[in-house]
């Protein structure tokens, strides 16, 4: 049985974020128009329009952590136009570490990431190990 293409294109993301490969998640996954929905407080909470800002904010996650983070998927569920992932995210930042789980909630629209929202488990935490 092949893999719904909601779900797919969200492992496709987090494999690409793996390899550390912003230019195919630009090129290749983004709408034109997407906007991803960071929560909190810290640094990098906000929301992010347009390609140029949602890959400056993922590449925000690669230099702030010296590569070390990583985004593992441990479930995707598909929708008619989401994908919904449970996602452990890991990395190691000035001798702290961030080994939180959380939701990532993607609007799909013609194929392409239209819209992303962030869900850790502990938000305060994941604010902290960025601050």
């Amino acid at each position: 049985m092949s893999e719904h293409p909601n779900s797919a294109l969200a492992r496709d993301s987090y494999d690409a974020l793996a390899k550390g490969d912003l230019a195919h998640i630009r090129d290749n996954l983004l709408a034109d128009e997407v906007v991803f929905h960071v929560p909190g407080r810290g640094p990098l909470a906000g929301e992010y329009r347009g390609k140029d800002q949602v890959v400056g904010y993922l590449g925000q996650f690669t230099e702030l952590t010296e590569g070390s983070v990583r985004f593992e998927p441990d479930s995707i569920l598909p929708g008619e136009d989401r994908a919904v992932v449970t996602v452990r995210v890991r990395g190691e930042r000035g001798g702290r570490t961030l080994d939180d789980r959380g939701v990532h909630v993607f609007r799909i629209t013609d194929g392409k990431i239209s819209e992303r929202w962030s869900y850790p488990e502990d938000l305060y935490t994941t604010d902290e190990f960025f601050a």
